[in-house]
């Protein structure tokens, strides 16, 4: 093995300082027809017609006003190039999909860079862990990384024994890992890219270290400052690459890594950023002292998304009254508008739970979009809109608990199907065009 003198060309960045749209629809891909009657999307809030009961429905068509708040994504969509960031639930971390490349935001990067003759590129964002593989039994997914000790043994990071060592707090999604010389020693993945971001957290600026390795080549990582800590790779060869992150001293948290595959330049950019079992709470400070945090928006610095988007409610609703609902999801807009303030925010409401009072979720729906719209009075020049995904899927995708269900993988998951059609929904919405 090679010891690097240098990072080989690679850049290390300090991150120490923190800083409704109306649409109509002229048509439907899928389901039953129904008439819209030229049904606008206030602040992308009104449903244009009520999901069939069995079926989605994929609009086509979608247009937008002039003075539309989110105008200046969709004009970046229309010259085909842009970065979203994608958080929420287990939904959105793909929960029930083949693999993660199956779920939804993966999916909707894909539908983007085919429609703009884009080359596939890279997985973008791939999380030192996934929720789901570390907090219940997973589902036969692959997460793509893997896990050492300080004598070179793979350890199954879903084992209570290694609960210290995984952290909840950092990087996109709250999904870090903990390094230490006597636990949990490496993290390792093989994936093609030609380069790569790697994001990870120091405690300490005089203390904490990591190295990664490259097919066998080692750069040592030093801390520039406490906070979050990013090191681009230099380009190589597209091909498949394998990548270690090893500790090398202090208490070094490794965040995840994005990955591109000759799409460094510009194109569409989607990273998942989700918690499986979240709730909105848990990522904004201000809504709970014991469960919220903001040191994960630090994560959004280093990849300047022109568009965060955020799925919750599933987990909220029943939880929390939807009064609260509204507060914690306008302490979340603060929180990352503060991090990062020249991103357009998009505020998603997920389907209807298939047991879910159909009343009592309606107001689950008003209680976000009340929160888009006090935020939005509070901030006139910040870009946001609110889009109701239950008005064009049914609850549970129509069918609870039914094992022949086409898009879902149990009672509340989408299966690949599904993500693709929620995939097909917030494509039609980004691509939307002038009117």
């Amino acid at each position: 093995m090679t010891i690097a003198s240098t990072f080989l060309g690679g850049t290390m960045t300090d991150h120490s300082s923190k800083s409704g749209r109306g649409i109509s629809r002229r048509g439907l891909l899928q389901g039953a027809a129904v008439t819209l009657g030229g049904a606008a999307l206030t602040g992308a809030a009104s449903s244009p017609a009520s999901a069939a009961g069995t079926k989605p429905f994929i609009p086509s068509g979608l247009t937008y006003q002039a003075n539309d708040p989110l105008a200046g994504f969709f004009r970046k969509v229309a010259a085909g190039t842009a970065t979203i960031v994608t958080a929420g639930d287990s939904i959105t971390e793909a929960f029930g999909a083949a693999n993660p490349q199956k779920g939804y935001p993966a999916r909707v990067r894909a539908r983007l860079r085919n429609g703009a003759g884009q080359a596939p590129g890279g997985l973008d964002y791939i999380p030192a862990r996934s929720q789901y593989s570390t907090v219940r039994t997973p589902p036969a997914t692959a997460t793509y990384v893997t896990y050492a000790g300080p004598d070179g043994a793979a350890i199954d990071l879903r084992s209570a024994t290694y609960a210290g060592d995984r952290s909840t707090r950092s990087g996109l999604g709250r999904r870090a890992v903990a390094l230490t010389s006597s636990r949990v020693r490496s993290l390792s993945f093989t994936q093609r890219f030609t380069s790569l971001v790697l994001a990870w957290r120091a405690t300490s600026s005089t203390r904490d270290a990591v190295s990664i390795t490259i097919d066998g080549t080692t750069v040592p990582l030093p801390a520039v400052s406490s906070g979050e800590q990013t090191w681009t790779s230099p380009p190589r060869a597209s091909a498949t690459h394998t990548v270690t992150v090893t500790w090398a001293s202090g208490e070094p948290f490794v965040e995840g890594w994005q990955l591109f595959d000759g799409d460094e330049g510009g194109g569409f950019h989607v990273l998942e950023a989700s918690q499986s079992e979240s709730r909105t709470e848990g990522f904004a400070l201000a809504s709970s002292a014991a469960n919220g945090n903001d040191s994960w928006a630090d994560a959004l610095r280093r990849f300047s998304p022109d568009l965060i988007t955020s799925m919750w409610g599933t987990n909220d609703y029943g939880k929390v009254t939807p009064a609260v609902l509204t507060q914690q999801t306008r302490n979340y807009l603060d929180l990352v508008h503060d991090r990062s303030p020249a991103s357009a925010l998009l505020v998603v409401m997920p389907y209807q739970l298939g047991a879910a009072s159909a009343t009592e979720w309606a107001k689950y729906r008003a209680a976000q979009q009340q929160a888009v719209n006090t935020f939005r009075s509070a901030n006139p020049g910040v870009a946001i809109g609110f889009f109701d995904l239950g008005a064009y899927v049914p609850p549970y995708f129509g069918q609870t608990g039914a094992k022949d269900n086409p898009y879902m993988s149990d009672g509340i998951h989408p299966n690949d199907t599904g993500y693709d059609v929620i995939a097909a929904i917030l494509y039609a919405y980004f691509t939307s065009t002038p009117a």
